[in-house]
């Protein structure tokens, strides 16, 4: 019975995906994307490589205390991890750059691992100091309001919690199993040692809203920078599953929605969807196969299962 639910639920799917696809203007789409402007073009895809840059020396900051290696090394396995996330589902880029660093610097795969969770968490709440920020540049919609409130708690929250000292007297307590990955952890993040990485996270998240701005504007797209703010927390939220390959479609789909509200068409909303999906996926691929080779990749992709066997 739930195998002919589920069939019957996914034929609806299809049947409604293709008379959306029927329906829809793919002509302003094409048209959107063939007279793009080039110099806003330009400006997003410079604008875009900080981002990834940003993510890695947050990563390298936190990692550094506790087991040494090279800023360069950093980088270059954040950007393959980035290239492959572009092209692959689920968290695969995360393996594929501890597994780069692990091969290149000798770190321990626990410590790269743990320094990725916690280069998590410091992403979000970079997001969230943006986020309680933004009002005092951009008229965002009410309905964010609400949000706004939970990001300044979030903040106070992990900030209060990182200056406690009676963290030490609980991770004595902890089984020994987690005794040694909760030291570590703290020695990462304990105090003011999240403040450099935060403001690499802030960075990271300024450059995604000003690539989002430039590229939805280089199709032709009135778009005013509350609209991107709330394109790039919609397409965020819209891609946390990773369903597909890079988001593709997920993205566009909910940048469509975030848009809408704003008065702006469909169909150049989606080309701007796929031409900034383009800004973000090919240059990363091309920087990540100058940098290490397509071997380098290759091997960051084999090396996915040694990491998860360590782990």
């Amino acid at each position: 019975m739930k195998r002919w639910v589920w069939a019957l639920v996914m034929l609806a799917g299809l049947a409604a995906a293709v008379r959306l696809l029927a329906r829809f203007p793919w002509g302003d789409t094409g048209a959107a994307l063939l007279g793009a402007h080039l110099p806003l073009l330009a400006a997003a895809i410079g604008v875009n490589l900080i981002s990834p840059v940003a993510k890695g020396w947050a990563w390298h900051l936190l990692l550094q205390r506790v087991s040494p290696h090279r800023w360069r090394a950093a980088q270059e396995a954040t950007i393959v991890g980035t290239a492959v996330n572009s092209v692959s589902v689920g968290v695969t880029g995360d393996a594929a750059r501890v597994a780069l660093l692990v091969r290149k610097e000798g770190v321990p795969v626990r410590a790269a691992t743990l320094a990725v969770a916690w280069s998590r968490v410091v992403e979000a709440v970079g997001l969230a100091l943006f986020l309680a920020l933004a009002p005092l540049v951009l008229h965002l919609p009410p309905a964010l309001r609400g949000v706004q409130l939970g990001a300044a708690g979030a903040i106070l929250t992990v900030f209060v919690l990182a200056r406690l000292r009676g963290w030490t007297r609980l991770i004595a307590r902890l089984p020994r199993s987690f005794r040694g990955p909760a030291v570590e952890l703290a020695r990462m993040g304990w105090g003011p040692r999240l403040v450099a990485p935060v403001a690499l996270a802030c960075l990271n998240w300024l450059a995604q809203w000003a690539t989002y701005y430039l590229a939805l504007r280089a199709t032709g797209l009135q778009v005013s920078g509350a609209a991107a703010f709330t394109a790039l927390l919609a397409a965020n939220l819209g891609s946390l599953g990773r369903l597909t390959p890079g988001g593709v479609g997920l993205m566009q789909a909910a940048i469509v929605g975030a848009l809408l509200p704003f008065g702006i068409a469909a169909g150049r909303v989606v080309a701007g969807g796929l031409l900034l999906q383009a800004i973000q996926v090919l240059p990363v691929l091309g920087l990540a196969g100058a940098l290490v080779g397509w071997s380098g990749i290759r091997a960051s992709l084999r090396g996915e299962k040694e990491i998860e066997e360590a782990a």
